[in-house]
């Protein structure tokens, strides 16, 4: 599932996380291969544990329109004796009219950002103050601690929980047109010299064509740049331990300039900037475009849409600057729970965040129950015929769904994939970038203090870039263009965003 956000920095380790879950075995980390029969998923008798009743907000996805009487719910008043009223957002609004209405859920569904925002308010609990009373979700801890990372504020408050085990849908890989590229003798490109000479050969067969294509404008960077050896943004440089501002580098003007030659030449289409979903769509199916970059399920989605033997198949990225070529390492999630400061059911609320996070809750909350979502042949689980992919669950049982899971099987999901989508996702990691693209937490003052700067140097980038993307702005003001990024102060970010490295890096040492 695809929900936008900012996630924390996942690759350094907080001591203080480290604290709060020393003791635990650290097996949280075990997967439940579809191989192994389940054990929760096929209690009938409810939990003797005491009977609550907890209101949760969450978000509506019209891919999965939320119902009443969705079968997660019943599993698991079964397994816990809480009886789950799921309340779902009108808007954007609805969160922050929750919280000031005097009558708050006790749970929230939450983006890291919203946790960050309301948290310090006062509006969330602060969970670290309660992980004595959450066992397994502490073991989860204990054995994730890049997902403890991201949910930490500076100062050690866990303002709310993220999911994990299903954010490999969240990646942004290439794919191409294996049947076209069959019947013309074409091979994957390689690198982007060969992406740029391939798009050539494609243009020149079939010439109302724009052979490469992606929809994210400007943002598409964000996914172009590991191939290059960066991201576009600020990040902390691996090689070196430092911020660095990822647009300095010479592979992201290597990038730009590969952009700038595929749009003059007409090899991407002259929309780029402003391409979305629906037109997206339009050129790959009606055999527009060839290649492109996009969220690994779209390969399944737009190949059962596609006719008369066109098919569309993983790419390995193409390598455009430097040793390795690598995607964007994007397989985690950026959704989870807080827990209202102002709930009257404390102990069911922790008690729940506690089951979901167990082995038990992972099994059941990914599977479902047998007889109900699947039957075991061979001492192998397979969903029942009325399932043909993951979104089936989603709808028809809310497997998987907001509010409705803590930690993912995704082994689950991918069993009801084809051997092509399979593959997508097994290739896929093979080629992630050593760190995510998100930077340390910040307080809030230190936040504030570079609130307008930041706004300032984004905008000025985004368009600058676009700028020399379309040649209205030649190559030769590149020195020029990063002359006046440092004057609207991207300096004065990477200082900011190191004192948050560096807090993180003397946590570690302690």
């Amino acid at each position: 599932m695809r929900r936008k956000s900012k996630a924390g920095h996942g690759v350094l380790i907080f001591t203080l996380i480290a604290a709060l879950v020393a003791g635990c075995a650290g097996k949280g980390g075990d997967t439940a291969g579809s191989t192994n029969t389940p054990n929760p998923g096929s209690s009938t008798g409810e939990s003797k544990a005491p009977a609550a009743t907890l209101r949760i907000l969450t978000e509506n996805s019209p891919a999965w329109p939320v119902k009443k009487d969705w079968a997660v719910w019943k599993w698991i008043k079964e397994q816990t004796n809480i009886t789950i009223q799921q309340e779902t957002q009108t808007g954007p609004e609805s969160m922050a009219l929750a919280i000031s209405s005097g009558d708050m859920p006790d749970l929230f569904s939450v983006f890291p950002a919203d946790a960050q925002k309301y948290g310090p308010q006062g509006a969330f609990l602060d969970l670290s103050k309660h992980l004595d009373k959450m066992p397994n979700l502490k073991a989860f801890l204990a054995a994730k601690p890049e997902v403890a990372q991201r949910m930490t504020s500076p100062g050690g408050e866990m303002y709310h929980v993220l999911n994990d085990g299903a954010g490999s849908g969240n990646q942004v890989v290439w794919f191409y047109r294996d049947d076209i590229f069959k019947k013309h003798s074409l091979q994957e490109p390689k690198t982007w010299d060969e992406v740029y000479e391939t798009a050539k050969k494609l243009k020149q067969l079939y010439p109302d064509s724009y052979p490469f294509v992606f929809r994210h404008g400007v943002g598409t960077l964000r996914s172009f740049g590991p191939a290059f050896g960066v991201y576009p943004g600020f990040f902390e440089d691996k090689a070196t331990g430092k911020i660095k501002h990822g647009v300095t580098d010479p592979g992201f003007k290597k990038l730009i300039e590969y952009l700038n030659k595929l749009y003059k030449e007409g090899l991407i289409p002259p929309d780029w900037l402003s391409m979305d979903y629906k037109a997206w769509t339009q050129f790959i199916a009606t055999g527009k475009s060839f290649m492109t970059i996009q969220f690994i399920g779209q390969i399944e989605i737009m190949n059962s849409q596609l006719q008369n033997g066109a098919h569309l198949k993983f790419m390995p990225p193409p390598l455009g600057y430097g040793d390795k070529a690598y995607i964007a390492k994007a397989d985690y999630e950026e959704f989870g729970f807080a827990v209202s400061s102002k709930t009257k059911n404390l102990d069911a609320a922790l008690r729940y965040l506690d089951f979901i996070y167990s082995k038990e809750g992972r099994d059941l909350l990914s599977w479902g129950k047998e007889g109900e979502t699947y039957t075991i042949e061979n001492g192998i689980r397979k969903f029942l015929p009325q399932f043909k992919e993951p979104n089936d669950l989603r709808k028809e049982m809310g497997i998987l769904t907001a509010g409705a899971y803590g930690w993912a099987d995704f082994e689950a999901s991918m069993s009801l994939s084809n051997d092509n989508e399979r593959y997508s996702f097994t290739e896929a990691a093979k080629y992630h970038f050593p760190v995510i693209n998100a930077l340390p937490p910040l307080t809030n003052e230190e936040k504030s203090a570079i609130a307008m700067t930041e706004e300032q140097v984004n905008k000025y980038y985004e368009s600058s870039v676009a700028k020399f993307i379309m040649g209205e702005t030649p190559m030769s003001q590149w020195d020029a263009f990063l002359a006046e990024l440092n004057r609207l102060g991207s300096q004065k970010l990477i200082d900011a965003y190191q004192i948050g490295l560096d807090r993180l890096k003397r946590n570690i040492k302690k």
